[in-house]
């Protein structure tokens, strides 16, 4: 049953969340193309790295918004916690703070690497929560799903960065690099929308 009063407060806070998120996308095309220099700026490496971000940007935002919705507005969830909103609005805030960041490397391919790592950290930490905590609690919600596709795709990159020697300080074939994770990004979110398909465009009701 839709409760006006709690949707509208949601309201609020996607705004918020969206202005956040708004913030990073708009940093990350000013960080690709400089317009002291023009378009002689742009690199090989910016426009996968920024084809990485916008890849993982997207159903993570899409999919929040979609999480809030059917958790609080659209569905009663008699099962969700007391104050889980709050939690289930801080994390995902702290997340779209860590895409603000994440938009400031896309020069760095090791460091955009890393930090992509930690964002989806966050997401995994996130999904656990709200799959427990404010999800319709299904056997398999798309918040465990998420979680699990994020642990996947951690536990592979990292494995992928420690067998090739590739931190911080990484001075190898930053193109390279750049072009593996635009794949694995473009991949990632792949399978997030076919997997979770009935929660990002459920059927309409008539």
């Amino acid at each position: 049953m839709k409760n006006t009063k709690l949707a509208n407060s949601i309201k609020s806070l996607i705004s918020l969340y969206t202005v956040v998120i708004g913030a990073a996308l708009s940093l990350a095309v000013a960080r690709t193309i400089d317009v002291t220099a023009g378009l002689s700026s742009v690199s090989g490496v910016s426009i996968l790295l920024f084809i990485s971000f916008v890849a993982t940007l997207f159903p993570f935002f899409h999919g929040a918004l979609r999480h809030l919705d059917d958790a609080f507005v659209e569905n009663a969830n008699p099962q969700i916690k007391t104050g889980a909103l709050i939690v289930d609005f801080v994390l995902l805030i702290l997340h779209a703070l860590a895409f603000v960041v994440l938009s400031q490397l896309l020069m760095r391919p090791s460091h955009f690497a890393w930090f992509l790592i930690a964002v989806l950290a966050i997401d995994v930490v996130w999904g656990v929560f709200a799959h427990f905590g404010s999800s319709s609690n299904a056997p398999l919600s798309a918040e465990l799903k998420w979680t699990i596709i994020n642990f996947v795709f951690i536990a592979m990159v990292v494995a992928y960065l420690v067998n090739g020697d590739i931190y911080l300080n990484y001075g190898g074939d930053g193109l390279k690099l750049s072009i593996l994770l635009a794949i694995a990004c473009l991949v990632r979110s792949t399978i997030d929308y076919v997997w979770c398909h009935a929660l990002y465009f459920p059927s309409s009701e008539k």
